[in-house]
């Protein structure tokens, strides 16, 4: 019997709560409980989904970002998603309290990247897919017939999908 209160009692130790908010609303925030062993990681993706937004492209290799928040809500850079809770708080500032932070991911075909900008032209963003526009156009939405005005920006969504076609008709205009 000794065993099992000890087990439930080391269960408790095992469980550490954290908060997290989003980057862009750090008033709003969520308290959860996570393994004390888990890697950020998971503290991101669990912090995501208590604050109903999706990790892109995918929550097991996001591009989006795990953040400390420090009194003054002063925030760190990002952190290292593979190091274990327990590790991040052995540290000597460390805190419990996180911010999840939405990159402005976008899809060119197969290939998901972080735009710099709000706004960039077709040019830009083939160019940021390593993609030369030279050889290849950019489609919005994906099954347009229409290429996009090669030097018009475009106002990017989060999540967003292009489709660059190997048709060389931004290469024709030069």
């Amino acid at each position: 019997m000794a065993a099992v209160i000890q087990e439930s009692s080391s269960a408790d130790v095992r469980h550490v709560e954290v908060s997290a908010a989003l980057l862009s609303d750090l008033e709003k925030r969520t308290r959860f409980e996570v393994l004390r062993d888990s890697p950020l990681l998971d503290v991101l993706d669990e912090g995501a989904r208590k604050l109903n937004v999706s990790l892109l492209p995918d929550p097991r290799v996001p591009l989006d970002h795990l953040r400390g928040v420090y009194p003054g809500d002063k925030v760190s850079e990002p952190l290292d998603l593979k190091l274990t809770l327990a590790g991040f708080l052995r540290q000597p500032d460390a805190t419990d309290q996180f911010a999840v932070e939405l990159v402005l991911a976008i899809q060119i075909n197969t290939r998901w990247r972080v735009a710099p900008t709000p706004q960039m032209d077709p040019r830009a963003i083939l160019t940021l897919a390593g993609l030369s526009p030279q050889e290849y156009s950019l489609y919005l939405p994906p099954d347009s017939v229409d290429p996009l005005p090669p030097d018009k920006p475009v106002e990017l969504h989060r999540g967003e999908r292009f489709e660059a076609q190997r048709d060389g008709k931004y290469g024709a205009d030069a």
